[in-house]
């Protein structure tokens, strides 16, 4: 097989599994650094057990890693520029978005590209 297709047929794949909005959801929000189970399916409003399936979903295709420290597991991007990168391909597919203003474009990408600091600030500043 071509070493194009090859590549081709990786990419689809990959882009399969980050193609529901919790597992885009759960990158954009383990930009800000590791986080449990828990603590994502809280913010995003998620059930841990949703949460962990969608995680396995992204560390089989090397998107994620997971450290266990102590009690706990955490998880983490394996890449931290795929947030970004998502966040950048709100551009190219913006002329599809009907239902969503500009503004509200502008809004959404804001938002994410600032909660990629750490969550513990978040919560500092949300009080």
């Amino acid at each position: 097989m071509p070493s194009r297709k090859i590549v081709a047929n990786e990419l689809a794949h990959v882009l399969r599994q980050i193609s529901h909005p919790d597992r885009i959801r759960l990158l954009l929000k383990l930009q800000a650094g590791e986080q449990t189970v828990n603590e994502l399916g809280d913010i995003l409003e998620i059930s841990p057990t949703r949460v962990s399936q969608h995680l396995g979903v992204l560390r089989a295709v090397a998107l994620v890693e997971t450290e266990t420290q102590g009690q706990k597991r955490v998880y983490r991007l394996a890449q931290p520029e795929l947030a970004s990168w998502l966040i950048g391909g709100i551009d190219f597919i913006a002329h599809r978005l009907g239902r969503a203003t500009p503004e509200d474009i502008d809004q959404a990408k804001q938002l994410w590209v600032a909660e990629a600091v750490d969550p513990a600030e978040q919560i500092d500043r949300a009080a």
